[in-house]
């Protein structure tokens, strides 16, 4: 688990963000107090990655609209390769983000040419062996994309570690497919209401005896539960629990909390942190994100230091 690449298998589109005082009732309406545009989806991941020292690159589709311009620019700056060509009749979609004062979270999305990804489109895409390749749920509940992706998995190298995060739609993915990428995942990283939708379980101990039923044996579990400190535990080892506690902080923003917790957490594996302080350091990094307004806040890896220093850690 030493990758050196972070590979994204899937969509990177807009966040077009609201923050509201409350969500509206059925048939009622509220007033934003903030509203803008970003670039967000699974480019909350590279960038967490990136920015922690990890080379990344996206293996996705994107449109030539208003929102495709906007990811293009957004990727190039952040230095990060797209390697397949933007669809030339479709735009990119965009995800409606509503934004509670707690820093919740609500969304909405409408697809575009991020979920066109076909078997013919991800042919020519060849991951390596040491490569991290990362998936989410979204993807797999695409109908182009969904078997294009459990397809090209099959030829993954053996060495690839793959990275699964089902996301706030793992109730909602095929159960042949969510089967089939569950079988080849090494890690496998959800939240708590995505843990309960999986695993039928609400107690950490029961969750991950339930998904380690589903996963390699060599497969890592991270349980990331917000506020309280993360579990994460080992497929042949399920009784063996690890919990990382996680700093206390204001929450502005949680949209791509676990997005930079997952990107961080493969840097530092990257970077030769040991499993255990590869978790410490995605969670401090986690903590930083919800504090800054925004899709893609996680933090570089000086920012963690600086916190653990100023922290006393």
């Amino acid at each position: 688990m030493r990758p050196a690449r972070l590979l994204l298998v899937g969509s990177v589109l807009a966040d077009v963000r609201m923050a509201v005082p409350s969500l509206p009732e059925r048939g009622g309406d509220r007033l934003a107090t903030r509203t803008d545009v970003q670039t967000g989806g699974g480019f909350n991941v590279l960038v967490a990655a990136v920015r922690n020292g990890l080379p990344a690159a996206l293996a996705g589709r994107h449109g030539v609209g208003p929102f495709g311009a906007r990811v293009r620019q957004d990727l190039d700056a952040a230095g990060i390769p797209v390697l397949l060509d933007p669809d030339p009749d479709t735009d990119t979609g965009f995800s409606l983000t509503l934004i509670e004062p707690d820093g919740e979270r609500t969304f909405v999305t409408s697809p575009g040419a991020e979920s066109m990804l076909t078997g013919a489109r991800l042919a020519g895409v060849s991951a390596r062996p040491d490569d991290a390749v990362y998936v989410s749920g979204y993807e797999l509940c695409y109908p182009d994309s969904g078997p294009a992706i459990a397809g090209w998995l099959d030829g993954l190298p053996e060495e690839a570690l793959l990275v699964f995060d089902p996301g706030p739609v793992a109730d909602e993915i095929p159960a042949d497919l969510l089967a089939a990428v569950l079988a080849r995942t090494g890690l496998l990283t959800l939240n708590r209401r995505e843990t309960a939708l999986l695993a039928g379980a609400g107690d950490p101990a029961g969750a991950v005896r339930a998904l380690a039923a589903r996963l390699p044996a060599r497969a890592r579990i991270v349980l990331r539960r917000g506020s309280r400190a993360s579990v994460a535990a080992e497929a042949d080892r399920p009784d063996r629990l690890v919990r990382v506690p996680v700093p206390a902080v204001v929450a502005l923003d949680t949209t791509g909390a676990g997005d930079a917790h997952t990107g961080v957490l493969v840097a530092a594996l990257g970077a030769g942190y040991d499993w255990p302080e590869a978790l410490r350091r995605a969670g401090v990094g986690a903590a930083i994100s919800v504090t800054r307004y925004g899709s893609a806040t996680a933090p570089t890896a000086a920012d963690i230091d600086a916190f653990e220093v100023a922290a006393g850690n």
